[in-house]
């Protein structure tokens, strides 16, 4: 199958560098949404592992594990995600980073303690 100038893909007019931009800027917000709310919780249940101990600490990593998964899905359903076009695996990409940035944060903590960043050790035990 040859391509010819209509139909490739890198001179398909539909994707314009604003939109691109726009998608960036959507999914780059979207994450940081995320990753703060991820760091939120982990900060929380430090708190109840410290203030009551490790079984209200796992209550708290439930609830807060059930609240982060209902947020995809209904960031997943939401009319304005489809208004903007992001797609359902980029969704997946955003929220898979988020439990990729607090296991990194927990195998730097517990097991690599010097590589654990100190603005992060300060949010999190101040």
């Amino acid at each position: 199958m040859v391509l010819d100038y209509n139909h490739s893909i890198l001179f398909n007019h539909s994707y314009s560098l604003p939109s691109i931009m726009k998608k960036a800027a959507l999914c780059f917000l979207i994450f940081v949404v995320v990753a703060c709310i991820a760091l939120f919780a982990m900060k929380t249940i430090l708190w109840a592992m410290f203030e009551w101990g490790s079984s209200q600490a796992l209550a708290f990593a439930l609830v807060f594990t059930s609240l982060y998964v209902g947020c995809f899905f209904a960031v997943k359903k939401n009319r304005l995600r489809q208004a903007q076009s992001i797609s359902d695996a980029t969704l997946k990409i955003i929220w898979v980073l988020g439990f990729v940035q607090l296991a990194v944060l927990g195998i730097l903590y517990h097991l690599l303690p010097q590589y654990f960043p100190a603005i992060i050790a300060d949010f999190f035990f101040a």
